[in-house]
């Protein structure tokens, strides 16, 4: 009797398992990508647990992606546009994945450690980019505007309603790192490596060599609740 008290109340066996034993995890979290800005997507994920080590996701993200070459430039009035930018990049990704725990956390300490994958369609949206030229607002085009007489940028909902639609397909692969979870509350980080692929090229810098395919290691915050 002695033993099985000091292995509970040291190692919280029954406390860990207790902990872990949930069937719905609803996350939200935002990711920064390699070929993006600071905050490059955001994301919503669900989960349904089979057991205690395998659980199965969907979600839906919403993503910018940047071409290599993009560079800002700032004008005498303070405001900012990129070079040679004609259209935007935004990806709507609905997915459906697996996770495997391959390491239990003990209650309220420990790291959780998980393997995910994931895969699904694409929607692209080909955003045109718009740029205030000489006090009109319209859409860059190298053969027109010189860079000289940009003054700025006016945003991506100037252009959202004109967008083109190019469908494509993404996977991808992760690890998720999960410190202060409980069986009612979930934070953790994800990192990972992501690629998309598109049916054309997508325009992004007219002047530049544009691709179909695109690649990217990612970091991501999460947080959300489990029942």
């Amino acid at each position: 009797m002695y033993n099985a008290s000091f292995g509970q109340s040291s190692f919280g066996f029954d406390a860990r398992l207790e902990d872990e034993e949930y069937e719905i995890e609803n996350v939200f979290g935002a990711s920064h990508a390699s070929n993006s800005g600071l905050i490059s997507s955001l994301f919503w994920r669900h989960s349904n647990s089979f057991d205690k080590k395998n659980l199965a996701h969907y979600g839906v993200e919403l993503a910018n992606t940047r071409h290599s070459r993009e560079s800002r430039q700032t004008t005498i009035t303070g405001n900012s546009f990129v070079i040679g930018k004609s259209n935007y990049l935004i990806s709507i990704r609905p997915y459906y994945g697996r996770e495997k725990v391959l390491f239990q956390k003990s209650q309220q300490q420990g790291v959780r450690i998980s393997a995910m994958a994931s895969a699904g369609p694409t929607l692209g949206l080909e955003t045109p980019y718009y740029v205030n030229y000489r006090g009109k607002k319209e859409q860059y085009d190298p053969n027109i505007h010189s860079v000289n007489n940009i003054n700025g940028t006016t945003g991506i909902l100037k252009g959202l309603f004109q967008s083109k639609f190019v469908p494509g397909l993404h996977f991808k692969t992760s690890m998720t790192f999960e410190t202060n979870s409980t069986k009612n509350r979930v934070f953790g980080i994800q990192a990972g490596f992501i690629v998309e692929a598109f049916t054309r090229k997508i325009n992004i810098l007219p002047e530049a060599e544009n691709k179909n395919v695109y690649s990217a290691a990612f970091i991501a915050v999460y947080f959300g609740k489990r029942r």
